[in-house]
């Protein structure tokens, strides 16, 4: 009988068993056509009532993952199996074990955004709710959002920070603000899948620079710049996504020295590792005059919130705050609120401390489980990059696994260019609290990765 741990969920008993159920749909713990536990049954496992039970699998029919047969029982809904995702976005399916997209691991945030939702209620009658606030933010929201960043070690003021809509829009932001600049954005050979969404939507051309075990390498940095004409670099120095690498400070120094040399402007996305404060300094810091630096909530606090900042030179707010208000008018101040609450009473640390432990603790089970593999794995980020056996291709060994009941990312969503330098995968390591869940998932990658791709059929 499936019965799930709900005593590290947050709020009333019915809403963390709805809460758990649906995770377990998403997830692929329970696949369509699973009947649930008869209601009695499970109330006697947890410890609950039977009309908290019933409470939580009304909730769940009412969101349509659940049907109730009278007389049968309850049981999960089919999903539409229809791929309607469009190319950049992760190749999951529902009813998988889902190894492809970012989830928080940390439990107790129902609670904790519903004290925080009270708190914002006291204070929308300080908030300006009848007009549009300003492009770059409330002073005071930007003061929240220097604080956040000075936990990175980059010490900004607030006038020099620009509240966004997560880290995404903070880059589109950025991205459209440097548009009038030549050539083509420079980007590690291996990238963040959103810079290619966005490079893709605008017509932008991106230009592979080569990279080893630290990330993008200052000569080839320099050389792709001589040739290609291009002003604008992307770089993820801590936690690269998907590869994991980190830039130590000798190279930071260098890609610092390289952009003064070529007058490169370098968009430094330190979204994946926002929640870590034992790190190196961000580029930003060596490069203060040249850097737009964006940090965010969604990856270590909650990516419901979709909260994020611009930290820029001076020379750029008024140039960045007018594409914000073209892209969107402005942030919603009711969210920047919450956000902001978090952040200045160390909520919103103490949640991105207890996600990089649990972080930890999975690349702890990942080193156990694919021992003997070739994995990138580093205990900040919610990923772990495996560079697969030669004997397989990352495009045949995603369909492998997914067949095999997981879903996994394949490296051409990160490549630049038409070459794919990196025959791996992206695993990504919070499906859900369930660590079970994750286990199965990565026994199931390990044991298809060691086996060899079964023949193609000849095409007559």
């Amino acid at each position: 009988m499936w019965v799930p741990d709900i005593s590290n969920i947050g709020g009333p008993r019915y809403l963390a068993l709805a809460s758990a159920i649906a995770e377990a749909i998403d997830s692929g713990e329970l696949v369509a056509g699973t009947q649930l536990p008869p209601q009695r049954d499970l109330s006697g496992k947890l410890g609950v009532t039977v009309g908290t039970v019933g409470r939580a699998y009304m909730l769940a029919k009412k969101r349509e993952l659940v049907s109730g047969e009278v007389g049968r029982g309850t049981f999960v809904r089919p999903h539409d199996e229809k791929d309607t995702f469009a190319n950049y976005l992760p190749e999951r399916k529902p009813g998988t074990v889902d190894l492809a997209c970012f989830r928080i691991p940390v439990n107790e945030l129902a609670d904790t955004l519903a004290r925080v939702i009270t708190g914002v209620a006291d204070h929308a009658v300080l908030l300006p709710l009848i007009g549009y606030p300003p492009a770059a933010g409330y002073i005071t929201h930007r003061t929240a959002g220097a604080a956040w960043i000075k936990r990175s070690g980059l010490k900004i003021p607030p006038e020099q920070v620009i509240v966004c809509s997560g880290g995404q829009h903070g880059l589109l932001a950025a991205i459209m603000t440097l548009a009038n600049l030549p050539g083509p954005i420079l980007s590690g050979r291996i990238t963040y899948s959103g810079l290619k969404s966005i490079a893709s939507l605008r017509e932008i051309e991106l230009e592979g620079v080569e990279m080893d075990s630290e990330g993008m390498i200052p000569e080839a940095l320099a050389a792709a710049a001589e040739k290609t004409g291009g002003r604008v670099a992307y770089l993820q120095p801590t936690v690269h996504n998907p590869v994991g690498c980190v830039m130590s400070d000798k190279r930071r120094k260098k890609i610092a020295e390289v952009a003064r040399i070529h007058d490169l402007i370098l968009i430094e996305d330190d979204v994946a590792a926002a929640g870590l404060s034992d790190r190196g300094l961000p580029l930003a810091a060596y490069a203060p005059e040249r850097t737009i630096y964006i940090s965010s909530l969604s990856k270590c606090v909650s990516p419901a919130l979709r909260v994020g900042f611009i930290g820029a030179p001076a020379s750029f707010i008024e140039a960045l705050s007018n594409t914000i208000h073209s892209l969107s008018l402005a942030t919603s101040p009711l969210v920047m609120e919450a956000a902001s609450l978090m952040i200045m009473d160390g909520t919103a640390g103490r949640i991105a401390d207890r996600n990089n432990q649990e972080l930890a603790r999975r690349h702890e089970l990942v080193r156990q489980e694919l021992s003997g593999l070739d994995v990138n794995s580093n205990p900040a980020a919610f990923f772990a990059w495996l560079r697969l056996p030669d004997h397989w291709s990352s495009s045949e060994f995603a369909d492998a696994v997914q067949k095999a009941g997981v879903s996994v990312v394949r490296s051409s969503n990160f490549m630049v260019g038409s070459d794919e330098v990196g025959n791996a995968v992206r695993i990504s390591l919070n499906p859900q609290t369930n660590l079970g869940v994750l286990i199965d998932g990565l026994r199931i990658v390990r044991k298809i990765a060691m086996e060899r791709p079964g023949p193609q059929l000849a095409i007559i």
